[in-house]
């Protein structure tokens, strides 16, 4: 098993979930020597009450988060799975071998490591189906790799939230769908780009290539992606993907000039290598 990390967004009726998931196991899984789900869940409420920045709380959970699957992996060896974040709560979830766990050597290890409660729960899940309900649907693997596209324009130095033309690729299996979802695409502010043909594939030989003048933040992306999905399922289609040029910040600029200089001088030292 290798570890594939993926993160979305999950709309549910009474909450907004943030979710990330070790899509590796999805091949393999249920593991038979591991039986039991581990649940560790942290209140953020008394977590808040004491940093004074979003920043500071962030790396303090991820300073717990750490810690956890290190002490998990090594004294039981949990296999981490994901995690939910909810506006209230964080949640951590392990599948552990049968019997495993020990709340009150858990209980030894938060006295020495943390300084607030988190609360363990452990249930039998042979069949890994609480894994199963962790798993992107098919409009939530879009998320994922929405989530995989802008950390990557994060990455290059890309200024997310200067809105540029973002265009988005959709495909049909007939002509006349293709013809008949256009006036309601316009309606909601998309542009039909007539003078870009777009890449047909099997079973969908009708593409449509449509742009909007948005930011790229994630946020923005999600709904663009979710409001589309809703419109064409309806016909015989599929969402294809989205892109858009790139808007490098100044503190970008900067980055990449600095690879550029590291990378001459490399090649100085480094004449052999290309």
């Amino acid at each position: 098993m290798t570890d594939e990390w993926g993160f979305y967004e999950r709309l549910t009726e009474s909450e907004q979930m943030r979710i990330l998931v070790n899509i590796g196991y999805k091949s393999e899984m249920p593991l038979a020597e591991y039986s039991d789900l581990l649940s560790v869940t942290l209140n953020l409420y008394t977590v808040r009450q004491t940093t004074k920045t979003k920043k500071a709380l962030i790396a303090q959970l991820e300073l717990f988060e750490s810690k956890l699957e290190k002490w998990a992996s090594g004294t039981i060896g949990a296999k981490y799975v994901g995690r939910i974040n909810t506006s209230t709560r964080l949640e951590f979830y392990y599948y552990i071998p049968k019997g495993g766990f020990s709340k009150d050597a858990f209980n030894e290890w938060m006295q020495q490591e943390w300084a607030f409660r988190a609360q363990p729960y452990v249930k039998d899940d042979a069949v890994w189906e609480f894994y199963s309900f962790l798993l992107p649907n098919r409009l939530e693997e879009l998320f994922v790799h929405n989530a995989h596209m802008i950390y990557a324009l994060l990455h290059k130095g890309d200024n997310i939230g200067q809105p540029r033309n973002v265009y988005h690729w959709l495909l049909f299996a007939q002509a006349e769908d293709r013809t008949a979802v256009e006036p309601t695409l316009r309606q909601l502010g998309y542009r039909i780009e007539k003078d870009r043909a777009g890449e047909p594939d099997t079973g969908y030989p009708f593409p449509l290539v449509i742009s909007r003048f948005d930011d790229v933040k994630l946020d923005t992306v999600n709904e663009r992606v979710r409001e589309l999905y809703s419109v064409i399922s309806d016909y015989d289609s599929r969402y294809d993907g989205w892109g858009s040029t790139m808007h490098i910040s100044s503190a970008g600029r900067f980055r990449q000039n600095v690879r550029r200089l590291l990378n001459t001088t490399l090649r100085i030292f480094h004449p052999g290598r290309r």
